[in-house]
């Protein structure tokens, strides 16, 4: 998207497998926060950060085949990526993906709603950012998005100190690369410093035990991070590695403690343009 973006989680292979197990994992609440925030039949609506494309999908079902959803991302491959899924998936002439970033996007088109699901939290003034897209808006359009709270104090109960560990190494990354890990808790002032009205704000947080498919993500999460890790000098606790044993041991050692784990916190948040 620019801005000075500090997308820490790479483009890989791996990455783009990450996100489609992450978006199983996010569909439901990313698809209460677009209805919720006044996605409706008919919009014209531009996603930004689109990634592998599941946002931009999930808008498509609400806005129906009246509608039309523009996907933008800088890279390349996500975007081609997400062109093969959407026309295998039966969403060709309803979404369409480009290449380029929030200054690419043509100033002709007025979109009804901008959307977005983890972009703010990567840009360094995601304030401009959102006074940019509401330039795009027609008057009474919507922005919505749906960011993360990596922060929990104490993921997990019992205390398992191998997840706990793992887990806060997220938080630890983001910052050194210039990410924000808790962009979730900063909705309403960002909305403001934007020129837009104080926003609709709404959270929910993932919980589970062993089975949870929250192990899954930080598993895979970890693993696409692992360069910017090292790079950071950030090792994974005793006993892991970055390998297909990930996720089982984080597993194993959940159940030696019967612990509970808390997951990311999800926020949405919703304004529109007066």
């Amino acid at each position: 998207m620019s801005d000075g973006e500090t997308y820490v989680l790479g483009y890989s292979d791996a990455e783009h497998r990450r996100l489609r197990a992450q978006a199983r994992l996010l569909q439901p609440w990313t698809e209460h926060f677009l209805t919720a925030g006044g996605l409706r039949e008919n919009m014209v609506v531009l996603d930004l950060g689109s990634g592998a494309g599941d946002v931009t999908m999930a808008a498509a079902d609400v806005v129906g085949p009246g509608g039309r959803v523009i996907g933008i991302d800088r890279d390349a491959g996500s975007v081609a990526r997400a062109t093969r899924r959407a026309a295998e998936a039966g969403y060709a002439g309803r979404v369409e993906f480009r290449v380029g970033t929030l200054e690419d996007v043509e100033t002709d088109i007025v979109f009804d709603a901008v959307i977005g699901r983890y972009i703010l939290l990567y840009l360094r003034t995601p304030a401009s950012a959102l006074r940019r897209v509401a330039g795009l808006l027609r008057t009474g359009g919507v922005t919505i998005f749906h960011e993360i709270d990596l922060t929990e104090p104490q993921p997990t109960w019992p205390a398992c100190d191998v997840w706990d560990d793992s887990y806060r190494l997220l938080a630890t990354v983001y910052r050194a690369a210039g990410a924000v890990p808790d962009f979730g808790r900063r909705f309403h002032r960002t909305f403001l410093d934007a020129g837009l009205p104080a926003p609709e704000i709404e959270s929910v947080t993932p919980v589970g035990g062993p089975a949870s498919t929250v192990v899954d993500w930080l598993a895979m999460s970890l693993m696409s991070l692992q360069p910017a890790l090292t790079a950071a000098g950030l090792p994974l606790p005793r006993g892991l590695s970055f390998d297909d044993s990930l996720a089982d041991r984080l597993r194993a050692a959940l159940a030696e403690r019967n612990s509970q784990i808390i997951g990311p916190a999800q926020y949405g948040a919703w304004a529109r343009k007066r």
